[in-house]
C-alpha cells in the first residue's frame, strides 16, 4: 500500500464520517418519528375503540361518531407530519398542531379541569413541539453544512485505470 492510497483511504473515512447525521438531525428524525407514531396510534384507538378510549381518558360517553372523527383527524396529521418531513425537512405542521393542543388542553385544565390522561397529554404535545421548535434550525444548518461539505469532497489522489481493482 502506498502512501497515496494509504491517504486517500484515510480522506474517504473522514469524509464518510463527517457525512453520518450529527446528533441533533437525529433527534429531530426522532422527534418526527415519534409524532408520527402517537398520532397513527391515537388515531387506531380512538377509531377503532371510542367508548374504552372516552373511558380510559376519563370523558363521559359521547357519540362514537365524533370520537372516531378525531381518530381520523390524528391520522391525517400523522400522515401531514410524515409528508413534511419526507418532503421539506420541514416541522412546522407539527410543532403548530402540538403547540395548538397544548395550548387548548392547558386551557381546558386551568378554567374547567381535565381527567389526569389529559393532563399527561398536554406535558407530552408541549414537549413535543418544544423539541421541534428548538431542534429544526439547528437540525436544518447541521444538514445545510453537510451538504456543502459534499460539494467540496476532495477527489482520489490515486487514479486507476478503468476494469483493474
Amino acid at each position: 500500500m502506498t502512501s497515496e492510497t494509504n491517504g486517500s483511504s484515510a480522506a474517504t473515512a473522514a469524509t464518510s464520517i463527517a457525512m453520518r447525521p450529527r446528533a441533533v438531525e437525529r433527534g429531530e428524525s426522532l422527534l418526527v418519528t415519534v409524532a408520527i407514531v402517537q398520532g397513527l396510534l391515537l388515531g387506531v384507538w380512538l377509531g377503532g375503540f371510542p367508548v374504552s378510549a372516552l373511558r380510559m381518558g376519563g370523558f363521559p360517553t359521547a357519540p362514537a361518531f365524533f370520537v372516531r372523527w378525531a381518530g381520523v383527524l390524528h391520522v391525517v396529521l400523522a400522515i401531514g407530519y410524515a409528508l413534511e418531513w419526507i418532503r421539506a425537512r420541514r416541522t412546522t405542521l407539527l410543532v403548530v398542531a402540538k403547540a395548538a393542543t397544548a395550548l387548548f388542553l392547558g386551557v381546558a385544565w386551568i378554567t374547567g379541569g381535565l381527567p389526569w390522561l389529559m393532563i399527561f397529554a398536554v406535558v407530552l404535545e408541549a414537549a413535543l413541539a418544544t423539541a421541534g421548535a428548538l431542534l429544526h434550525g439547528p437540525a436544518t444548518r447541521s444538514r445545510l453544512a453537510h451538504a456543502r461539505l459534499r460539494l467540496v469532497t476532495p477527489a482520489p489522489t490515486a487514479m486507476r485505470p478503468t476494469g483493474r481493482s
